[in-house]
């Protein structure tokens, strides 16, 4: 797989995580200058957290109990029978109060307390920060010196977060945050934190791969309606004896479906060392990823005839020679196409576009 540069990295991250149009040119100059994914993450969440705290960091009602002289809130009945407190004229009271210590702060400083833990970047190394990242962040971390860090950062604390979409920057932090987390460990004979660079996870790039394709086609181009929440394809005359062997039934579900007046695609983004396969060294198509498109194609074709035929398009990401299949599969036409997101970034703007001219 070709290396993926830095800026083309935070490209990447902003689609996925719809934030494509908040990338300024001043911010792309200075990452493009970084060597690491973690020198990435951390100047983003560094900027971020600057940007927050310029604005005023969001606040919010936490519940709280104590003690107190008077009422306030909601009087604690049992609680206070419980410990005499009414002989000592006090009373247990439960209320709320306004506070910057709410969970999307406290992930915020969990996670740059985990990047300071990185360290500085000695000269060969291939761990810790960029100096000057590094500086960064512990600026950040002391901007945010009120607020409580989490004694456990867990997927458990993700998903506890609720944000509207008018907090945009704080959901793209949180992505940030996410992802580092999902690949800091701790060594455990030194104690030293280390982190895993995730273009080496093809999990992960196959999902962000897939969030920036969907998202770039919803951004880039008006002649296709982008289907994102209704993706799910119906099988067509799936018969079941019982409801309980229906759900045995897989769900089809697309990467992306791209519908226009005059041509319908389903696309699949395929994140793979070697877009063509086949025994003895022949080069050939993925077999499960043609029989997978096709059984799409059919499917979607005969449960929504009217209007143009369905095609389907198979993208991966380049990595030796550029890819580009044109064959037709039962009636359909089926593309596979390479993107080389090594180079630079107008040229992959220009080829995801071709692909579906």
């Amino acid at each position: 797989m070709k290396e993926i540069p830095i800026a083309n990295v935070y490209f990447l991250l902003c689609y996925a995580w719809r934030w494509a149009q908040e990338r300024d040119a001043a911010t792309l100059r200075e990452i493009e200058g970084l060597s690491s994914a973690q020198d990435l993450l951390g100047k983003i969440l560094a900027g971020g957290v600057h940007h927050l705290v310029r604005r005023g960091i969001d606040r919010g009602y936490l519940e709280r109990r104590e003690d107190l002289a008077g009422i306030r809130g909601k009087l604690a009945v049992g609680e206070t029978a419980k410990r005499a407190l009414r002989s000592r004229g006090r009373a247990a009271c439960d209320f709320e109060e306004l506070s910057l210590d709410i969970l999307p702060n406290r992930i915020l400083r969990t996670s740059l307390v985990a990047l300071r833990r990185l360290g500085r970047r000695r000269a060969g190394a291939d761990t810790g920060l960029d100096a000057t990242v590094y500086t960064e962040v512990a600026v950040a971390c002391r901007s945010l010196s009120d607020i409580s860090s989490l004694p456990r950062l867990d997927r458990r604390a993700f998903g506890l977060v609720q944000m509207d979409r008018n907090r945009r920057l704080y959901r793209f932090l949180l992505s940030v945050c996410r992802l580092l987390h999902e690949h800091l460990f701790i060594d455990e004979e030194s104690g030293a934190t280390h982190f895993r660079d995730f273009r080496r996870d093809q999990a992960q790039m196959w999902a962000l791969f897939e969030g920036f394709v969907t998202e770039f086609y919803r951004r880039e181009q008006r002649g296709f309606h982008v289907n994102r929440g209704g993706r799910r394809i119906d099988w067509w005359e799936a018969d079941a004896a019982t409801a309980d062997d229906r759900n045995k039934i897989p769900v089809m579900e697309a990467d992306l479906l791209l519908d226009g007046p005059e041509r319908r695609i389903i696309m699949d983004t395929k994140y793979y060392a070697e877009a063509l396969g086949g025994r003895h060294g022949a080069s050939k198509l993925h077999s499960s990823n043609l029989y997978q498109l096709l059984a799409y194609l059919r499917n979607r074709q005969a449960t929504r005839p009217r209007g143009a035929r369905h095609e389907g398009i198979l993208l991966y990401p380049e990595v030796d020679t550029p890819l580009a299949a044109d064959i037709r599969l039962d009636g359909f036409r089926i593309q596979a196409r390479t993107i080389d997101l090594s180079q630079d970034w107008r040229l992959i703007h220009r080829a995801l576009l071709r692909a579906i001219e």
